[in-house]
């Protein structure tokens, strides 16, 4: 897994490693044998 990065939209001070790409994501999910969390919104 690649180094932790702050959230796309709020500062969460570096939780997770956040992706943008569902591509990327599941690239990586599937290389750690992981799943995927997907997080669903809109910007008010």
């Amino acid at each position: 897994m690649t180094e932790r990065q702050k959230h796309p939209h709020f500062d969460d001070r570096g939780t997770l490693h956040w992706h943008t790409r569902w591509k990327d994501a599941l690239a990586e999910a599937k290389a750690a044998k992981k799943l995927v969390f997907i997080e669903f919104g809109r910007e008010l």
